[in-house]
Order: structure tokens, then C-alpha cells, then sequence
């Protein structure tokens, strides 16, 4: 996913040198125009991508801020079927023609960032042809014309981009596309993936040399950036970035064969809304995310030594502030449109570890609260209560079991992560049982005595939901929480008596409302990749008034309860 179009929009119609590089030329003669299509929508056997439509505007926008692209010659596609794209590039020929008859130089910019295989580009059931693609762009009467291709397919942590690792797309496909007056930029080489990022919502490349447009890779100061510079500083810090993701590292490679004039002049920075200036002595790395959306607009690694402008949208901007691991949060407003140098010394406030997470400065996957659906299963004792139903037994010579005062109970809940911080859980399990007995003395139909037993039981089960609030901690390691809710409960009681020389059972179901709340702490290693298994201890409060006799009595056949169980999911 790669911003081409700034490179042609402010170039003249030409490109580097073969040899030495020639003078600068200044932006604004050539009229320039670019299609930005971004397709997430997947080819047979591909899973939907999700930052295709995002690097598609975030190129087209950057474009349009420091490119000099008007913005009504920036054609903005999504998801287009192959007729649709086809039809868009036809559109174009009656335009260039008509400078062309005035004797206007014109550049042209394709970019494309979605799923594509050997043979062309995957636009959902289609596949729109590399040789077709190459036809109709050559058949444009435009001076010059510089095609950018990502071919993007979403993975895990670090979603992998591109069709297989066999199938050959970068480089040697991309290489039928050259010819004179032809540029062609691929984010990697015939052998590597490319790789998007959570973190920036997007692509590596893209996003480094958005940032390098924007003013990060003016490495001369001069407040233009070329070509040379912007494909530097994208190739070093993507190939950094990407070092340490399970994929591996990814090389850009820059195609052209553009002869005859001096180095393509891609942005000013002075074209921006408002210009930030990192002063010389900072050492950090800055993520400036764009509010209330919270866009990621630009990263930056900035060493000591010398001075970085940018320019950049007005608006207000929250940057997260990594000096050495010590974190930190900025406010920043630009809306004039004089040089704002960046202060870290106001406005700013320290991130714990957690907060950072939150907050994007990781790659690491959200803890797995977030996950959308959890199973739980525990066991543990529970403590009825006593009340004036139990007394009343007792007066009977209704006396306990065996085991007084603890019951087991098990729980079987499903936990949906609503957020990173609340989940819903639908709870099922059992409450108080409990067994009493008396004996008695009777006489069977002869006169003879006989020794009977009256027993007396009841056995509760419920069934609810709760609100959870959780805090993950150490990147979802450790997860405290509270929760609570309510919902049904019911008992079945049963009254054996002995009646006509054999024992008779009545039965009775009790039903009415429950309320529960419960703290618990979650333990939940990482497995390499997968957090989706854990521990976890809960005590539980219940109270289910719902078990009644005839007089009027009521027993909470709730109580407090401890638990250990298992998580699986998420």
C-alpha cells in the first residue's frame, strides 16, 4: 500500500536519472491526476481485508495535502468490479488528450491496494488482468505514468498481505508493467510478503512513506522531498519495523525506467495545513494520531541532531511520546499557519504500561477480554444461609445432613467481550441443595412397630445474565473483575413420607427472581500467539428468596460462594 501518486503529481513528466542525478524539478508544471483504489473485498479462498479502503484514502489525502493533487482529480475507488475499474481508466483518455492537443505535460497515478495474484489484481470474484491493467494505461496519452501495486491478504497479529509466498507477484510480475514513461513502486520483493500493522491501520509501507511525505524524509532540509528520499526512509524504517514481526523482514524495491531528466520532486511540506517542527535536541519516537477519530496521520523516529519539519492537517492531535520506554501523551492544536515547534514539556502527561497498550504504542493483540465469546465452567462450596423456613424444620426434628453448612456448586457461564473493559455473561448453574430427615415409629397393617424415616429435600439451579467490568493487566496476563446481574432461579422440593405401607413422594417447583455480584481474577498466559486459555477464581453473593412453605416462610436457597474454574475462547 504505497503513495505513488504524490510521486507523479509533483514531478514533471520524467524520472531519475540513469546516471548521476539531475537538478530538482519544481513541482507544477505537469497536471497531474490519480486513481486510488483500495478493494477489501476477497478472491476465492481469501479472507476480507481491513485497512485496503484506509491506505487508499490515506494516500489519496496525503496526495491532496503536501502533493499538489487538486482534489477533484483524485478518483477515489472502493471496492470497484472489474467493469467499474476498467471504465475508469477509459474516462481518463478523452481528459489527457485534451491537454495534450494544448501542449500541457501530464503525469497519471494508479494506485492499488487490496488482494491480487500472479496474473492480476482480485477484485472480489474477478480478476482484472496485469496485462489488460498495462493496456489500458499505456493506451492514456498521459507524459507520465507511475503505477503502485500492494497486494494485500490478512494474517494475525501482523496481517500478512499477498497471495502465497509462491506466488510471485511482487517484482517479476510488476516487471511487465515497465516501459518508458513507466514507474512502477512494489512494497516488497518477488520473495517476501508484505505486512499490514493493528497498531497504524494499515500497511508498513504505506505508512512510512506517507510519514516520509509529509516532511520525516526531507533528509536535506530544503522542504522538498523526492523520490530518492521518500523510498529511502520508507525501505529503512519498513525493513526495521517489519525485522521483528513473525513474518519477517520486508524489502521495498523501486522500479523504473524513466530516462533522460532530473531526480522526481514528490511533496513540499509547505503545501501542508500547518507546519510542526520537531525540535533538533529530541530523541523519540511520536505517533500522531489525528482527533476524535484518533487517525493514525504520521509516525516519526527522530533522532538528535537536527531539525524535522511536518506538515500536516489542522486539527487537534493526541501524540503518544515513546523517550527511552518512558511513555507519554501530548495535546497539540494546529490551526494557524506559521511552524509550531513541538513541546513535550506542556500539555503532556506519563502513560502506565497498560495505558500504552490501550492506546496503540504495541503491536501486541488486544487482551483477550476482547475476545467475542468465552466459555467458562468452575466448581467450588457454597454457604447457605439459615432463615426462619430452616427453624421451622428443626421444630419438626427435620434435622441437617450429614454435611452442614458448605455445599458444592458449579457454574457454566458464556462471556461475550463487549469491549476491552465490559462483557456480558449468561450464567447457569446450581445453588442450595440440602437434604433433612426425621425418623418416626409406625405400625404396619398387623400392629407390628416399624421404623420409618420422613425425609425432606430440595435442590435449586438459576439462570442469568451479568455486566462485567474488567482491567487487563501485564497485556492481558492478569484480568481483575467485577460483575453483576440477575434472572431466574428455581427449587424442586421433595416431601417423602411413609403412607399405606410404602413410601410416597411430594413434589413441589418453586420459581422467582435472583440477584447476583461476584469479583473474580483471571489468569491468562500467552501460548506464543494464542491467549484464548486460562484460569480463574471467583466469590459470588447470591440471594434467591424463592423456596416457601405454607406458613408463609421463605428460604434463600442463595449464599456466598468460591470457585476455581477454566476460560477457553477469546
Amino acid at each position: 500500500m504505497l503513495p505513488p501518486p504524490l510521486l507523479l503529481a509533483l514531478a514533471a513528466p520524467s524520472a531519475l536519472a540513469a546516471g548521476e542525478p539531475g537538478p530538482v524539478l519544481v513541482p507544477g508544471e505537469p497536471v497531474t491526476y490519480a486513481i486510488v483504489v483500495g478493494s477489501n473485498r476477497p478472491g476465492p479462498g481469501q479472507e476480507p481485508l481491513s485497512y485496503a479502503h484506509l491506505d487508499a484514502d490515506r494516500m489519496a489525502t496525503v496526495l491532496e495535502q503536501v502533493g499538489g493533487f487538486q482534489a477533484d482529480r483524485v478518483l477515489r475507488l472502493h471496492d470497484p468490479d472489474a467493469d467499474v475499474l476498467r471504465e475508469a481508466i477509459e474516462g481518463f483518455g478523452p481528459v489527457l488528450e485534451a491537454h495534450a492537443a494544448r501542449g500541457e505535460a501530464t503525469s497519471l497515478v494508479f494506485y492499488y491496494s487490496g488482494h491480487a495474484r500472479a496474473q492480476g489484481l482480485d477484485l472480489g470474484d474477478e480478476v482484472y488482468a496485469l496485462t489488460e491493467l498495462r493496456a489500458g494505461l499505456e493506451g492514456l496519452d498521459a507524459d507520465l505514468t507511475l503505477v503502485v501495486l500492494d497486494a494485500c491478504q490478512s494474517g494475525a497479529l501482523t496481517e500478512t498481505k499477498g497471495i502465497l509466498a509462491a506466488a510471485d507477484f511482487s517484482t517479476s510480475s510488476l516487471g511487465a508493467l515497465d516501459t518508458e514513461g513507466f514507474a512502477v513502486i512494489a512494497s516488497s520483493t518477488a520473495s517476501e510478503l508484505s505486512q499490514e500493522s493493528r497498531r497504524l491501520g494499515g500497511s508498513f509501507f504505506t505508512h512510512h512513506l506517507s510519514t516520509g511525505l509529509l516532511g520525516a524524509a526531507d533528509v536535506d532540509r530544503d522542504g522538498l522531498v523526492t523520490l530518492s528520499e521518500a523510498y529511502g526512509y520508507a525501505y529503512q524504517h519498513t525493513l526495521a519495523d517489519t525485522a521483528r514481526t513473525a513474518v519477517g523482514a520486508q524489502h521495498a524495491t523501486l522500479e523504473t525506467d524513466l530516462r533522460g531528466q532530473g531526480e522526481l520532486v514528490l511533496s513540499r511540506v509547505s503545501r501542508g495545513d500547518a507546519v510542526l517542527r520537531l525540535p533538533e535536541e529530541l530523541r523519540a519516537e511520536l505517533l500522531f494520531q489525528l482527533q476524535p477519530a484518533g487517525t493514525v496521520i504520521a509516525e516519526v523516529h527522530k533522532a538528535p541532531g537536527e531539525v524535522v519539519d511536518l506538515g500536516l492537517p489542522w486539527g487537534d492531535y493526541l501524540v503518544l511520546v515513546d523517550r527511552d520506554d518512558r511513555f507519554s501523551e501530548c495535546r497539540l492544536a494546529l490551526l494557524g499557519d506559521e511552524p509550531v515547534a513541538l513541546d513535550l514539556d506542556a500539555g503532556c502527561r506519563r502513560l502506565t504500561p497498560a495505558a500504552v497498550a490501550r492506546k496503540g504504542l504495541s503491536e501486541e493483540p488486544p487482551p483477550p477480554a476482547r475476545g467475542p465469546l468465552t466459555i467458562e465452567t468452575s466448581l467450588g462450596l457454597l454457604a447457605p444461609r439459615s432463615s426462619d423456613y430452616t427453624s421451622t424444620l428443626g421444630r419438626f426434628d427435620f434435622g441437617p445432613g450429614v454435611i452442614d453448612g458448605l455445599d458444592a456448586v458449579g457454574n457454566l457461564n458464556a462471556s461475550y467481550g463487549w469491549t476491552e473493559h465490559l462483557a456480558f455473561v449468561l450464567t447457569t448453574g446450581k445453588l442450595d441443595d440440602e437434604r433433612r430427615s426425621r425418623n418416626m415409629t409406625t405400625e404396619d397393617s398387623a400392629g407390628t412397630e416399624l421404623d420409618v424415616e420422613h425425609g425432606f429435600q430440595w435442590f435449586s439451579n438459576r439462570v442469568g445474565l451479568a455486566a462485567r467490568g474488567q482491567l487487563p493487566l501485564l497485556r492481558g496476563w492478569l484480568v481483575p473483575y467485577a460483575q453483576g446481574g440477575g434472572g431466574l432461579a428455581w427449587t424442586t422440593s421433595t416431601y417423602t413420607t411413609w403412607e399405606g405401607g410404602a413410601y410416597a413422594e411430594h413434589k413441589e417447583l418453586h420459581v422467582g427472581p435472583h440477584l447476583a455480584a461476584a469479583g473474580g481474577l483471571q489468569l491468562m498466559p500467552r501460548m506464543g500467539d494464542y491467549q484464548g486459555f486460562g484460569l480463574f477464581t471467583q466469590l459470588e453473593w447470591v440471594t434467591a428468596p424463592v423456596l416457601r412453605n405454607e406458613l408463609g416462610e421463605t428460604h434463600d436457597v442463595g449464599g456466598t460462594s468460591l470457585v476455581l474454574g477454566i476460560r477457553v475462547g477469546g
